[in-house]
């Protein structure tokens, strides 16, 4: 464990030691009088995690302004922390994780009470760790699942089930031994008191109070049942936080009402420095890059160090895709951090601002990656890597993140290589007039290719029939792409200018994998521009695409990571043999001087 040596204002980055590795945690000191009581907030698991991440971090940071020590944390085998999806005894590991969080934020803050506040399945969990614990004194329980039962029927109907009884959903992996572990997880069915009072948090997209509130009732506990807005719009998709003004200030009155103001000193508060995580041949530090206005992220490199060739210096920048934080959608920027860097490679997990865990620039909104200032942040971090060693740079993304890692290459000259992922824009000027073509990319469909190969299976007749498909929006995608064909044949030039936009950047000696899932919209869209399977570029130096088979947008689908994983190392590979020396570190546009590394953590 990790032990507090002086304070600090802002959420300050922790690794607590749970179920034989390590979890990643924020501890966010009081900024008001300290009430008494620390606040252990319990995330969702899996899809639900990564969406309502933003709203995690404003949860905190609105209860730390009332005077709340909170400690926030990824439990083991999710978010930044060790381990994975197919490690055994992971509801063991989970409720292991809430108590190191307890003791952790009881060694933080130096409070006497403990509340713990969980969203679905983490309120579930809170409920089973506080029993464990001999009981806290508060629980904030925010739609719980009563049981782990039934978050598997959730499983089981959005996902695909395995013949051993194993579920992939939303794609994260639920082996047959923790499905077992989930069915035996019972917040109704307790034998002791978890809490002297409870808050249940009803949702607001579906009525009922549900057979929670009354299993703790029997208990003897003090229930109290009541529906805050928010909780829709919290997992639906990542975004800014969510939470009204009025159910924060709700959150924080229930979770301080009663509790006496500390007395005497304010504890010293965590230290600003953490061991780095080892996980079997890979090392991961927590960066913050830029003072003032801090981009965080995480480097995962190898233990034994970077290698002295020119593989060492270079870096693999992994951009967010949409709202997503660092670990990207299901997980996969962690999946493919921890296997580049066990094959030799340093690569930055990075948030840009207004996403995850680095706050917006002073005076803008909640971050749009399809914004002219992207590249500019990520040169900013590329700035700090560059005082590191590093010479060059390797920019991945996926979506979102292909159009800000190929905008930023077109303006620095120390990009090497981009990794362009089912790209659905990578150029975009709001407001085109008569762009129907950028605009109908804004609504998701499948590829046309999908499209006709569907044609030809009954199932799509009969979903036809049902109503179950949007016909006016594939109808528009269809008619939108004819068009941009037909102005093209009409005037040769027109749409022309992405694809000679791609060729000076392969011709400057960067080299560009585009991979591009086969039922993927973007499928149309790089097409179009770059034919099928990227003929117009044929001849380029260093321009390849690959389809990649029956997948989806974000490789959610089983087997989809694997593959695309090694398709980056045959790439990084072919990229280490091939490509020209790197650029120069007097190519950096930005001051040094105005750009800083915090020590890692």
């Amino acid at each position: 464990m990790t032990h507090p040596t002086h304070a600090h204002t802002d959420a300050v980055p922790l690794h607590v030691e749970a179920a034989g590795g390590w979890c990643l945690g924020w501890f966010h000191p009081p900024q008001a009088p300290a009430h008494d009581i620390a606040v252990v907030l319990c995330p969702p698991i899996g899809h639900e995690a990564v969406c309502s991440y933003p709203t995690q971090v404003q949860l905190a940071r609105s209860l730390a302004q009332a005077g709340l020590p909170v400690f926030r944390f990824d439990y083991h085998g999710t978010g930044d922390s060790a381990g994975d999806d197919n490690d055994p005894g992971r509801v063991a590991a989970w409720l292991a994780s809430v108590e190191a969080a307890v003791a952790q934020a009881r060694a933080c803050s130096g409070a006497g009470r403990i509340a713990l506040l969980g969203i679905r399945l983490g309120a579930t969990l809170a409920v089973a760790a506080a029993a464990r614990l001999g009981g806290v004194d508060r629980l904030l329980l925010w739609a719980p699942c009563p049981s782990g039962k039934a978050f598997v029927r959730e499983l089981r109907a959005a996902g695909v089930v395995d013949a051993d009884g194993g579920v992939h959903a939303f794609g994260y992996r639920y082996t047959a031994a923790t499905v077992q572990d989930l069915l035996a997880l019972d917040a109704t069915r307790l034998d002791a008191a978890p809490a002297r009072q409870v808050l249940v948090v009803g949702r607001d997209d579906i009525p009922g109070e549900g057979p929670l509130p009354k299993a703790l009732r029997q208990l003897g506990i003090e229930v109290t049942v009541q529906v805050l807005p928010g909780f829709a719009a919290m997992v639906d998709e990542p975004r800014a936080g969510v939470l009204a003004p009025e159910t924060l200030r709700t959150v924080a009155d229930w979770l301080a009402a009663g509790v006496p103001l500390r007395s005497g000193d304010t504890p010293p508060g965590p230290t600003v420095r953490a061991p780095d995580g080892i996980t079997g041949p890979v090392r991961e530090r927590l960066l913050q890059l830029r003072p003032g206005q801090p981009l965080h992220g995480v480097v995962a490199e190898p233990v034994a160090g970077a290698p002295r060739d020119r593989c060492g210096q270079t870096a693999i920048v992994l951009l967010n895709v949409g709202g997503n934080h660092r670990i990207g959608p299901h997980r996969f920027y962690v999946t493919a951090a921890r296997a580049l860097a066990a094959a030799g490679h340093r690569v930055l997990r990075l948030d840009l601002p207004g996403i995850g865990d680095s706050p917006p620039l002073a005076g803008q909104p909640w971050a749009s990656l399809y914004d002219k200032d992207a590249a500019a942040d990520v040169r900013a971090a590329l700035d700090a890597l560059s005082q590191r060693g590093c010479r060059e740079f390797v920019l991945m993304g996926i979506c979102s993140g292909s159009y800000v890692a190929f905008q930023t290459a077109l303006v620095d000259p120390r990009v090497g290589s981009v990794v362009l992922m089912n790209s659905r824009l990578l150029e975009w000027t709001p407001g085109q007039p008569g762009d129907t073509w950028q605009s109908s990319m804004q609504n998701y469909a499948k590829s046309s290719s999908w499209y006709r190969r569907a044609l030809l299976r009954a199932e799509t007749w009969q979903r036809l029939v049902r109503g179950e498909i949007d016909v006016p929006l594939i109808a528009r995608r269809f008619l939108a792409l004819a068009a941009a064909r037909l102005r093209r044949l009409v005037a040769p030039g027109s749409g022309g200018s992405l694809t000679d936009r791609m060729r000076r950047l392969c011709r400057r000696g960067c080299r560009v994998l585009m991979l591009v899932s086969d039922a993927d919209d973007g499928r149309d869209y790089v097409e179009f521009h770059f034919g099928a399977g990227g003929h117009r570029l044929r001849g380029q130096p260093g321009f390849r695409m690959e389809i990649v088979p029956d997948a989806d947008h974000t490789f959610s689908r089983p087997g989809n990571q694997p593959g695309v994983v090694e398709a980056l190392l045959r790439h990084l590979d072919q990229r280490t043999a091939a490509a020209p020396a790197p650029a120069p570190a007097s190519a950096r546009v930005s001051a040094p001087d105005q750009l800083a590394l915090r020590p890692p953590l």
